[in-house]
């Protein structure tokens, strides 16, 4: 008996030794490749281009879309940490992506804590196995935009709302759940809110708990903390640039999600896809965990007991589906979504998969498939096998226009050839400015498509030489 469970104990350090060592690695190679490959057209380069600007302008209060043209379909949050690594680190794709990085490990760090306060250490490094090897997850944490923060956000606002609840610690987790509130409302606006309502409502109804679970939040003092974080930069946006929040309530929050194919954009097109496409997102994007949900699913219907803990009768199970359902229902019905949009439930996944399963060396397998994959991904995006849009060939490397001679960007200005350029590209779209140009005696450098070189190559040839091209587009010196 004593050999047995010797033998057993031996065994589960193994399978935690390999876990945490899966961990380590997903970890370390995800935060070597955050300078490994350009900052990509369109979303990364945007925000990576408005944190650039920010942090050259030091305008701190309104993200600009270009150089005085603000930008209202975001708030700050993601700007503002890019540009303040910028800051410290000198402008650089590194430093764009890591403050989105230190957001993904705490994120990790606040799943591991609340999963060991359910359970046991072992358990909870079985929740970071499963988290990291997550596709969406790994991937997202290394890029440039909103998801990783917003993660975060809601990740806290769950997690202290939960220790609230079951009064583990009632007035330091229920004020710390208005700051990951007024976080959220920093981050992505009131959908973070929105996400944050719709999961505790569904659980509240489903565990008939609807009255004692508002009860249990201090609501005074903590809408007085969450208004102190949020009102000040929301007036005063609104105040810098007058007309903000109409457009970013109504147009982004609403007429987004509920238009299909909205016009009314400012900075973009919007994403049509077919209405509730946001299910197999997740599916995708949660993958190879997500199967694991839908097999503990179909064997709790077909009467299979799941293991026991201390706070099933407090819903946990509950809890952590709608916490993992709400972003998919709050978007079922949207035309304009992102397979990104299904991130903020990935760490209630990580956290149901590790109550209700054990760790073996199937989910050590699954979890380095998913090494496997990321691996390969960095190492041909990395190594440049696939073409992916970015600007970063023709201008950032080589470093081949002077920054005190002109730069032109013929009928289309990506946004990473702003940020490669340190803002010096200019759109030029104009036939006879073209003419203009080139019959001065001003020496400029310009940019043309392959596609759009055949109509102005007879305009360009007397003047012009190349300095530069790419499988996209040509980089012209002229005089």
């Amino acid at each position: 008996m004593v050999d047995s469970n010797i033998r057993d104990s031996n065994i589960i350090s193994s399978l935690v030794f390999w876990a945490a060592t899966i961990i380590l690695s997903l970890i370390v190679i995800r935060f070597i490749s955050l300078g490994l490959f350009p900052l990509y057209d369109t979303t990364e380069a945007r925000y990576g281009e408005m944190a650039r600007i920010m942090y050259e302008t030091n305008n701190w209060v309104t993200p600009q879309f270009d150089y005085n043209v603000p930008f209202w379909g975001k708030p700050p949050f993601q700007t503002w940490i890019s540009a303040l690594s910028f800051s410290w680190f000198g402008v650089s794709e590194f430093s764009a992506r890591l403050p989105h990085f230190v957001c993904g490990l705490l994120t990790c760090y606040f799943v591991f804590r609340f999963t060991k306060s359910l359970t046991n250490k072992n358990s909870a490094i079985f929740s970071l196995l499963v988290l990291t090897s997550s596709l969406g997850f790994i991937i997202a944490i290394g890029m440039v935009m909103t998801d990783s923060a917003l993660l975060m956000s809601y990740t806290l606002a769950m997690v202290c709302y939960w220790q609230c609840y079951s009064q583990e610690d009632k007035v330091v987790s229920g004020h710390l759940f208005f700051v990951a509130l007024a976080l959220g409302m920093l981050i992505k606006g009131p959908v973070a809110v929105a996400l944050i309502g719709i999961a505790l409502v569904i659980w509240s109804v489903w565990q008939g708990c609807f009255k004692v679970a508002i009860k249990r939040l201090p609501w005074l003092t903590g809408m007085l903390v969450f208004l102190v974080l949020t009102l000040p930069w929301y007036i005063w946006a609104e105040i810098r640039t007058p007309g903000f929040l109409e457009y970013f309530i109504l147009g982004e929050h609403i007429q987004r999600f509920l238009v299909s194919g909205w016009q009314g954009d400012l900075y973009g097109t919007a994403h049509v896809k077919p209405r509730g496409i946001i299910w197999l997102y997740w599916l995708a994007c949660a993958s190879p965990w997500s199967f694991v949900v839908i097999g503990l699913i179909v064997n709790k219907y077909r009467g299979i007991a799941l293991p026991q803990n201390k706070f099933k009768a407090l819903g946990i199970n509950k809890y952590l589906i709608c916490w993992i359902i709400s972003p998919l229902l709050l978007f079922t019905l949207a035309g304009n979504v992102l397979p990104i949009y299904v991130l903020p439930g990935f760490s209630a996944l990580a956290v149901l998969v590790a109550l209700n399963c054990r760790l073996t060396k199937c989910s050590n397998y699954l979890a380095l498939i998913s090494l496997a994959i990321i691996a390969l991904v960095i190492m041909i995006l990395s190594l440049g096998i696939v073409n992916k849009k970015s600007e970063s060939e023709l201008l950032g490397i080589n470093r081949t226009f002077s920054q005190y001679t002109p730069l032109y960007y013929w009928n289309k200005r990506p946004f990473s050839a702003q940020f490669y350029s340190k803002g010096q590209a200019q759109l030029l779209e104009h036939k006879d400015k073209l003419k203009m140009l080139l019959n001065s005696d001003e020496s400029f450098f310009i940019a043309i498509s392959l596609r759009d070189f055949e109509l102005l190559q007879s305009a360009l040839t007397p003047v012009c030489v190349v300095t530069n091209q790419t499988k996209n587009r040509l980089l012209f010196k002229c005089k």
